[in-house]
């Protein structure tokens, strides 16, 4: 049945392909009336786009004063329009009043070429904070036709910069660092090359610290102090931020806890009396560096309820690369506090965050553009044609990665219990083979006492109920760092990726006296024993063999390995 899903779904595919070249045909064709499918005309301006009753005082400043310029001033006042947005570059907002007036400029049909690409890229750096990654990806693209087709090569590196930064939020590290150090950058000469080359040389510094490569990272850091030299000093402050904050963190990787706080005392005022902000997010990377350095030296000044905050009025929406470091810390700080309940909610929320983006962190989509634009054979030939090239293949892959997904669903559902909707023993030999490799990770086995009993007496419909009915307790608790099995008929096993003692015991109780305090139709008790070991040579039979001790001993009980003393209850 599987097999026949995955041909079902790639013959799906080769359709999609074939149709979008006839698609690629038409437009071919008609290329000369492709002025109206440019990606910004998609995007349309509406009131209901925006809650004007619901703006904060600043955006209903910079909304009152962009009111105040008669539509047929934007032609000549553009830039005054996007220095006046400049103050919300820092604000948290979902309304992202600023986007809106670009948008609504670059609509206007006033703008000469030169002044939608000016207009153009400062919307591109607003609207990033929308989370939107298919549409980051639009205005870039826009942005780049246009700087292509003005010959404006300093604008064409700032597009391919932005799409090294959204590869950057979604993971793709070492894609970024690509198209960064493919750059030629070091010897041109037009307006702000010096600060074109820091931003090149931020980016770098960001990605390589997400791959832990320090060395690199202060290689690129020490490029940034000479470029700052002729700028102006408000743009110098920015910098000196972003600088101290990102070697904060490289610091931070090699546990240098004196030069990482070095840095955050020297960032932290700099910040506090900022007044003119050249970059998204610098807050929001303050929290995060703050907050990595508290869990890691200080944890009694680490603050759960701020990183909660940032997460929850983010609403999933923002930087997905300081989301996910958000989430990590937090994991860490429950994992570390031995906070059970927290860390199984924290799981849930992490589940379904992760679900929001898989699909804009499609690794063949990745691959898709990065070819498109490394090759700009589209550009060559017809730059109207570009866009839309583009736009179909985003379309084609979204879909093909639709399919994709579906034939990984389908992947699972081959290594999931139906009847508890828990691992079956296939998942259980896979996962724990790639864990051998470790000696980090424990496990629980435990099996469901007198079940034989339960069945000859009350039927084998009411042992599936008690069968289903544990295996909705075991999936409260599951996520990232424990797994759960049915390994067998009444017996099931739990993997703890991590090996923290007194975390493994607390969860074992927990399943264990969750179980015993079951209300069932009939008047029975139902009870599990188990046996659970850290890793060893063999580590399901040393679970197994305590198992049948707590058999032997009473049962409702889990016998523990006691790393000093021997078995223990």
């Amino acid at each position: 049945m599987k097999i026949k899903s995955y041909n079902i779904f790639a013959a799906l595919s080769v359709v999609l392909v074939v149709i979008s070249l006839i698609f690629y045909l038409v437009i071919k064709n008609n290329r000369l009336k492709e002025e109206e499918s440019s990606f910004l005309k998609r995007i349309t301006v509406s009131n209901s786009s925006i809650d004007f009753d619901k703006l904060i005082p600043l955006e209903k400043e910079v909304w009152d004063k962009f009111q105040k310029i008669p539509k047929n001033q934007y032609s000549s006042k553009y830039e005054e329009i996007a220095e006046n947005n400049r103050v919300l570059l820092n604000l948290r907002s979902r309304q992202n009043i600023g986007a809106y007036i670009l948008k609504k400029v670059l609509n206007s049909g006033e703008l000469s070429p030169k002044a939608r690409l000016f207009t153009l890229n400062k919307l591109r750096v607003l609207d990033a904070t929308s989370g939107n990654i298919v549409n980051s990806i639009k205005l870039t693209m826009e942005y780049l036709n246009l700087a292509e087709e003005l010959h404006s090569e300093h604008d064409v590196i700032r597009a391919k910069i932005s799409l090294a930064s959204i590869f950057n939020s979604l993971g793709g590290h070492d894609t970024s660092i690509k198209i960064l150090q493919d750059i030629d950058i070091e010897n041109k000469d037009f307006p702000n090359a010096s600060r074109t080359k820091i931003s090149i040389y931020l980016y770098l510094v960001e990605n390589f610290g997400f791959l832990n490569n320090t060395a690199e990272g202060f290689k690129y850091l020490n490029k940034i102090t000479p470029l700052l030299k002729d700028q102006p000093e408000s743009y110098q402050k920015n910098i000196l931020i972003l600088k101290n904050l990102l070697e904060a963190r490289l610091y931070l990787i090699s546990d240098n806890k004196e030069a990482a706080l070095n840095c955050l005392n020297i960032a932290n005022p700099l910040l506090d009396n900022l007044d003119k902000a050249f970059f998204t997010d610098l807050e929001n990377l303050r929290l995060i560096t703050l907050e990595s350095y508290y869990l890691k030296y200080e944890p009694e000044k680490f603050s759960p309820t701020n990183l909660k905050n940032f997460i929850e009025t983010s609403d999933f929406y923002g930087d997905i690369t300081f989301l996910k470091i958000a989430f990590k810390l937090l994991f860490q700080y429950y994992y570390d506090t031995n906070s059970f309940k927290a860390y199984s909610d924290l799981a849930k929320d992490y589940d379904e965050y992760l679900e929001r983006v898989s699909v804009a962190n499609n690794k063949v989509f990745s691959l898709y553009l990065i070819e498109n634009i490394e090759h700009e054979r589209f550009a060559r030939e017809n730059e109207k044609l570009y866009k839309n090239i583009a736009f179909l293949i985003i379309s084609m892959v979204l879909i093909l990665g639709a399919a994709y997904k579906r034939m990984l669903y389908l992947d699972k559902k081959a290594k999931i219990d139906a009847l508890t909707t828990i691992g079956n023993r296939l998942a259980f030999k896979e996962d724990i083979n790639s864990l051998k490799s470790s000696n980090e990770y424990s496990m629980l086995l435990f099996d469901i006492d007198n079940f034989k009993k339960i069945n000859d007496t009350y039927g084998h419909e009411f042992g599936d109920e008690v069968l289903s009915t544990i295996g909705k307790i075991l999936k409260t608790i599951e996520n990232k760092e424990i797994s759960i099995y049915r390994v067998g008929g009444e017996e099931f096993a739990i993997l703890f990726a991590h090996f923290n003692e007194s975390f493994a015991m607390e969860s074992c109780e927990y399943i264990r006296k969750s179980v015993e305090n079951i209300h069932w139709k009939y008047p029975i008790t139902v009870t599990i024993s188990g046996g659970f070991s850290k890793a060893t040579e063999n580590t399901y039979a040393q679970c197994d063999k305590r198992l049948y001790k707590a058999k032997g001993s009473g049962k409702n009980m889990i016998i523990y390995q006691d790393i000093n003393e021997g078995d223990v209850k």
